[in-house]
């Protein structure tokens, strides 16, 4: 409970929504290695600056081989690099959801890694670009078909805003 305290106080530090279309270029299967198109989604994420970086929790859905999916996904980003309104980082997620399977919903969790690019606004906005690479695993859907986990290749454009009057510190 203190964590969300933590997360919601908006006087400390800046505070950041953003919405991003995605994209997945699938790598392998638990089946195989071949390259397709593994669909495509939305996220709504909110970021916290903590420490040097900014804690990440957010909702996503997504379209994938198995069907349509929901998720929570929480993470961390560090930045690496930062020069007047640019910030390049990587973040860390991991994602817990739901394979929205027509006939009974099943469970779905995966892990990923995501360098990304930033540009800052004088206003309280900002872009981002991330190319990363994901794993994404689906163990209940063996009874339904072949390809239980993938490793895609997510591209995420999107645009943000600050929450608060506070200016990004990093």
């Amino acid at each position: 409970m203190g964590v969300l305290f933590f997360m919601i106080s908006t006087s400390t530090s800046a505070q950041q929504l953003s919405l991003k279309p995605l994209s997945f270029i699938g790598i392998a299967t638990n089946i195989g290695g071949a390259y397709h198109y593994n669909g495509g989604g939305f996220e709504l994420a909110y970021q916290h600056d903590v420490w040097k970086g900014r804690v990440i929790g957010g909702l996503e859905y997504r379209m994938i081989n198995w069907g349509n999916q929901v998720a929570i996904n929480v993470g961390y980003n560090m930045p690496f690099w930062t020069k007047g309104p640019w910030r390049a980082s990587v973040s860390a997620q991991a994602q817990i959801g739901w394979a929205l399977f027509y006939q009974k919903s099943l469970a779905v969790w995966g892990i990923e890694c995501l360098p990304e690019i930033e540009w800052h606004s004088n206003k309280a906005f900002f872009a981002t670009l991330g190319f990363g690479i994901r794993y994404t695993n689906c163990p209940a859907y063996e009874r339904y078909g072949f390809v239980t986990s993938a490793i895609d290749l997510p591209i995420k454009i999107g645009l943000g805003f600050y929450l608060n009057n506070k200016k990004r510190e990093q």
